[in-house]
């Protein structure tokens, strides 16, 4: 009887061992496309941050917000993220000149990245 038990689970093992990577080959590769999907469905709620504008890099879709207790964070830019300077829009290409700025960013923490949803500079 232990022997039949034994041999069951063995087999069992064994399927197992077969199925489970036959099933993550059925999910799609990630590419930037994915990634970027990701950035949007959050599990995270979102959050609100006040500090000032430390650096802005429009290649790299990057703002990098220093908080008021010195840490810096790091705010993915996307096609969907509002940037105001009073009630002008301002695009991500002209926040370097709002270097040093204070600003208020409504940001997603998300896996790969704080995702900005929007940013008002203030003064």
């Amino acid at each position: 009887m232990k022997r039949i038990m034994t041999s069951i689970l063995a087999g069992a093992a064994c399927a197992l061992a077969l199925v489970i990577p036959a099933a993550a080959a059925d999910q799609p590769p990630v590419t930037s496309t994915t990634a970027h999907s990701t950035l949007i469905r959050s599990h995270w709620p979102s959050e609100n941050l006040s500090g000032t504008i430390t650096m802005a890099d429009s290649k790299q879709d990057l703002v990098v917000v220093t908080g008021p207790d010195g840490v810096p964070f790091d705010m993915t830019i996307t096609p969907r993220t509002h940037i105001w300077s009073g009630n002008r829009k301002v695009s991500l290409e002209d926040l370097e000149q709002y270097r040093n700025k204070h600003v208020s960013v409504h940001f997603v923490p998300e896996r790969l990245g704080d995702v900005a949803e929007s940013i008002r500079i203030s003064g």
